[in-house]
């Protein structure tokens, strides 16, 4: 530790927040995703329409499109996978020294906060339900800073984007 573990969690959880950030800046473009989403489902509806027709025109406009949703689909996923091995490369390390420093480590939360009931089942009903918890491990501790983080900054480039500072992303 080098202050507390509260603290180094919560600093190395912003470091974290923020490579995530740029991998998917990097690796992952979310308007090239979405339009390639956009003409798959266009493709989509060609698709089932054509279905219905028996000639061999019919037929042959339906392989045809059939191949290129699957060209789309296949770059959709190659992408993915890229960003994904640019983040393991840094998460899975960052998650094994914190679990090496921090394992033992319990944080006192700054506020209660709800999850679920401890020995949470799904298929018992008996154990459902919601209860406030004042302490976390690191995980707990990491997954909550994140979350707030990436909240945070999703609302920051929202917001400079409408003032017009950021064009894309």
């Amino acid at each position: 530790m080098i202050i507390n573990a509260m603290v180094d969690i919560a600093v190395i959880s912003l470091v974290l927040a923020i490579l995530s950030q740029i991998i998917q800046k990097k690796f992952g473009n979310k308007e090239e995703m979405k339009e390639k989403q956009k003409l798959i489902k266009e493709k989509q509806t060609q698709m089932k329409e054509l279905m219905g027709k028996e000639d061999q025109k019919s037929k042959n406009e339906l392989e045809a499109l059939e191949k290129e949703m699957m060209k789309h689909m296949q770059e959709m996923m190659s992408g993915t996978m890229r960003m994904m091995k640019y983040s393991f490369v840094v998460f899975i390390p960052a998650f094994a020294i914190l679990g090496f420093f921090y394992g033992e480590a319990i944080v006192d939360l700054p506020f209660a906060i709800p999850w679920l009931a401890n020995g949470f089942n799904l298929f018992d009903f008996g154990t459902w339900g919601i209860h406030l918890y004042e302490q976390t491990n690191w995980y707990g501790w990491y997954l909550l800073i994140y979350l707030i983080i990436a909240i945070l900054m999703n609302i920051g480039k929202k917001l400079l984007k409408n003032m017009g500072v950021l064009e894309h992303g």
